[in-house]
């Protein structure tokens, strides 16, 4: 058996923990809910010290001064989306290596356990300072920041922790029915 792995360009594979996972293209409302939340951050960041990484985004978590097993970084995960400061950050075969400060997964009906238990604790374990779950079939954001768990709907502003004056609101993002 070949050590191989062919892609196909609408399913995501990531690796975790050893363990292969592969999640098929998500419901368009997902895109919509991203691309209300990019827009938002890249207009905030621009002039900034931080890096802002789209969907698609190789990432392999870890601190990017120490060593990096190049074997490893054929096991990527994939965030929706995430955000690096302070240049704290490599590029290594077309991998981010790197500890984000912020990471943002929006839920799709086949991953809604693996963005709520498995990255979750994975992200929270690694020492991402502020991860955020979307949920538009619930329209709920939960929030996990200094070790607290922070839930909030559509119609709130929400806070981006890791900056003084950044919040997003997603109460006009217009979702197909699902």
């Amino acid at each position: 058996m070949s050590n191989i792995d062919f892609y196909d360009d609408n399913i995501t594979v990531e690796w975790i923990d050893g363990i292969k996972y592969m999640s098929p293209s998500p419901h368009p409302n997902h895109g919509v809910v991203y691309k209300k939340i990019f827009i938002k951050i890249a207009n905030y960041l621009e002039g900034k010290e931080c890096e802002l990484f789209p969907d698609k985004t190789d990432l392999y978590l870890s601190n990017p001064k120490e060593p990096i097993k190049i074997s490893e970084l054929k096991r990527p995960i994939v965030p929706d989306l995430f955000v690096v400061c302070d240049n704290e950050f490599e590029l290594v075969n077309n991998n981010i290596v790197a500890i984000p400060d912020f990471i943002c997964e929006i839920v799709s009906p086949s991953s809604i356990k693996m963005d709520n238990e498995i990255k979750k604790e994975l992200y929270l374990r690694k020492g991402v300072k502020e991860y955020w779950i979307v949920n538009y079939l619930d329209k709920m954001i939960k929030v996990y920041f200094n070790g607290n768990e922070s839930i909030f709907s559509f119609q709130d502003e929400v806070k981006l922790n890791i900056f003084d004056d950044l919040t997003i609101s997603l109460k006009d993002v217009k979702l197909f029915e699902v």
